[in-house]
């Protein structure tokens, strides 16, 4: 049984009294919103305002530079005075890597084409949460600073928006979750709209110890959900996790744990119910089942109770986050253990391993997919390991994409592809390169994982000839290696994205060093290993990258002197 202190105390996530009242989470719809174009100067560009699912505004088009253009922005119009008190804009968005600017227009400064503005930068398929101080804000005219412009005055904002004009042609894709104000936070005293006292009134005692624990924060200025379980709940915790859990050593676990029991924005039940998942805090997705009134198997005993940063659902158990690397998870799948044997074998499973964040997305073949390949064709792939690297490379992708991603994202580059991996709608299914998905959005903590029916590998003229190929089929050259992380890294580097391109550089000095002896000697694969452990070793993503580029260029240099010999 769970027996830990209870504290009478206000909590870390106490209400937050603001003085404002913009809160967009588009759960009623994106009515309002507007695209302007670069048209209106002659520009191609395009743009437009769609809702993919319940609660998401997906802002997406294509940038041009032809005549003169170069920017695509949505806007929408505010009450006067809505802002008044607050001071800064908090957005939850998930882009594609590509630096956009957050746009606000007063009505006390008239300027031709001219807005407040300032940058924020997405991270590729990952929802962020930003915070974007009105102090930050410059005034621009036609894309120009304004010298000695106004400050920003909170109370004449009339608009607010996002705009893309960073000077890259080709299509972008913005979601946004939420948009709201941020204004001073005033701890409240106790109240009955107080969190601590709801929870007290509904016998939440276990929950405010843990949380007063864990010393965990709610999101600055935000309006959040909290799936709350009864005592009863906690008490089902094993005891020797509850040891854990309440040491010094389990706080990150019990902060990851707490995490997977709160929504960045605060949601009913009617538009809750509706969604087929929603992510928590904790990065993971609670799959929802509307009908049996579940979310993450967990039963919802109350509903919409309030308080005064956002909604209360009372749970009966604990929703435990999948602690799990993909490496992990696929290592303990019954149905996966062909691919298991071939990712240790090409030496990745290092690499998706929980010492590697990632996040990765992996297109798991099942046991039965690999078999349909031949027995000779798994062999021929294991005694090849740059072949056998290139071919599981197809089934990775760098970043995390669930089933409810694939159709609006429509593609995705994989770690070391040249060509993206195709998503479709196909009967009412989604296929994935032409494979079908058997089990998807199998969580892991660095990632998600699908488990699809068909190797993705070139189709053969007939499955006769198969084998042949794939014994015929020429060595990845270390040099090509090279050229495909370097020309996959390098932009996700430019975006803000370093570990993710550290990711990929790992992961080809691996697959090098299983390979080159035979083409750059011993001593250059013994060089490599030692600048493998310096990456591993290095915490900070920016240097690590760095670490194995500079192994890559020196091994790149060898292999190509000896291939002019």
């Amino acid at each position: 049984m769970l027996q830990v202190l209870v504290v009478a105390t206000t909590l870390s996530l106490c209400a937050v009294a603001n003085a404002q009242s913009v809160n967009l989470d588009f759960d009623t719809g994106v009515a309002g919103w507007r695209v302007v174009l670069d048209g209106v100067m002659g520009g191609r560009s395009t743009g437009r305002v769609t809702q993919p699912e319940a609660g998401i505004l997906r802002f997406a088009g294509e940038l041009s530079l032809e005549n003169n253009g170069g920017f695509s922005q949505t806007q929408t119009t505010l009450p006067e005075a809505s802002l008044k008190g607050a001071t800064g804009i908090q957005a939850r968005v998930r882009g594609d890597g590509r630096t956009y600017q957050f746009d606000v227009r007063c009505s006390d400064v008239r300027m031709m084409a001219g807005s407040f503005q300032t940058n924020f930068t997405t991270v590729a398929g990952e929802w962020v949460t930003i915070e974007l101080p009105f102090e930050q804000f410059r005034l621009y005219s036609f894309g120009r600073l304004v010298p000695n412009a106004p400050k920003l005055t909170p109370a004449r904002v009339e608009s607010i928006g996002v705009t893309l004009g960073d000077k890259k042609p080709g299509a972008f894709q913005l979601d946004i979750d939420f948009v709201r104000a941020m204004g001073p936070k005033v701890d409240t005293p106790a109240s009955r709209a107080d969190l601590a006292s709801v929870a007290k009134s509904a016998g939440l005692t276990t929950l405010l110890s843990l949380v007063e624990l864990s010393g965990l924060q709610l999101p600055a200025g935000g309006r959040v959900t909290i799936f709350a379980p009864t005592n009863e709940a906690f008490a089902a915790i094993p005891a020797d996790k509850v040891k854990f859990l309440t040491s010094e050593a389990g706080r990150a676990t019990l902060q990851a744990i707490l995490k997977n029991h709160i929504l960045p924005m605060a949601i009913d039940s009617g538009s809750l119910l509706q969604r087929r998942g929603v992510l928590a805090l904790s990065g993971q997705n609670l799959v929802i089942d509307g009908e049996a009134l579940k979310i993450a198997g967990a039963s919802l005993l109350k509903t919409d109770v309030p308080f005064d940063s956002g909604v209360v659902y009372v749970i009966d158990r604990v929703m435990i986050p999948e602690t799990r690397s993909v490496a992990e998870v696929v290592s303990q799948d019954p149905r996966l253990s062909t691919l298991l044997k071939l990712v240790v074998t090409a030496g990745l499973a290092e690499q998706l391993g929980s010492a590697n964040e990632g996040p990765w997305t992996v297109l798991a073949p099942s046991n039965d997919a690999f078999a349909a390949l031949g027995e000779e064709t798994i062999k021929a792939l294991m005694a090849d390991p740059s072949q056998l690297a290139s071919v599981l490379s197809a089934h990775v992708i760098p970043s995390r994409i669930r089933r409810s991603d694939m159709i609006t994202q429509r593609s995705a580059r994989t770690l070391l592809g040249r060509d993206a991996v195709s998503f479709a709608l196909v009967d009412g299914n989604i296929t994935v390169a032409g494979a079908g998905i058997i089990t998807a959005d199998v969580e892991a903590s660095n990632g998600v994982i699908h488990i699809i029916d068909r190797v993705l590998v070139p189709a053969p003229s007939t499955a006769k000839d198969m084998p042949a190929q794939a014994m015929k089929a020429s060595a990845l050259s270390v040099s090509s290696l090279v050229e495909l992380a370097i020309e996959r890294g390098v932009p996700i580097f430019n975006d803000g994205n370093p570990a993710a391109c550290a990711a990929i550089y790992e992961v080809t000095v691996s697959a090098i060093i299983d390979l080159a002896s035979d083409v750059v000697g011993n001593e250059a694969v013994e060089s490599l290993r030692l600048a493998f452990a310096e990456g591993q070793a290095e915490k900070d993503a920016s240097k690590r990258a760095w670490i194995f580029r500079r192994a890559m260029d020196r091994v790149y240099e060898e292999a190509t002197r000896r291939s002019l010999r």
